[in-house]
């Protein structure tokens, strides 16, 4: 129980470990692979759905485009990933440079090329919108950019 405990509380602090050995990885060329894309992706979900219960049906759902509306809990769920992956501005946007310079850091070549035009097309638009408002609204837009997107934001 107490080793659960513990680990429980080292969750944010691996998620960190990961965006901080990203930023000093920004100067080489090292990518994370497709594999540990996944293995991150899954860290930023298990920490958000602790804070953000979303039932399972939700997010396969979204994968196949349908966004319920009226499910506050996934909305905050994504504003808590992007907050997670330090992609919030001081002013409580998503921040498009922000995005941008850490997936050209992290993500390889062909990743960053599907998330490149979503990036472009889905971040900056919303600024002054209630943040997890924002945050659903990128990803259902990430979703009309390109559905394969999804696969690499954090779902």
């Amino acid at each position: 129980m107490v080793a659960q405990k513990r680990m429980y509380n080292m969750l944010p602090t691996t998620v960190l470990f990961a965006v901080i050995a990203a930023t000093v990885l920004k100067d080489c060329d090292a990518y994370l692979s497709e594999t540990a894309i996944k293995k991150t992706q899954q860290m930023l979900k298990s920490v958000c759905s602790k804070k953000h219960s979303v039932n399972e049906d939700v997010f396969l759902d979204i994968k196949k485009g349908i966004f319920p509306e009226d499910n506050n809990n996934i909305k905050c769920y994504f504003a808590c990933n992007f907050k997670t992956m330090q992609l919030i501005n001081q002013k409580g946007s998503i921040d498009k440079k922000m995005f941008r310079d850490k997936m050209s850091m992290m993500a390889p070549p062909n990743v960053f090329n599907i998330l490149s035009p979503v990036i472009e097309q889905c971040t900056g638009i919303d600024d002054g919108k209630e943040l997890c408002q924002s945050s659903y609204n990128v990803i259902k837009c990430a979703h009309r950019v390109n559905p394969k997107s999804l696969e690499y934001l954090p779902l």
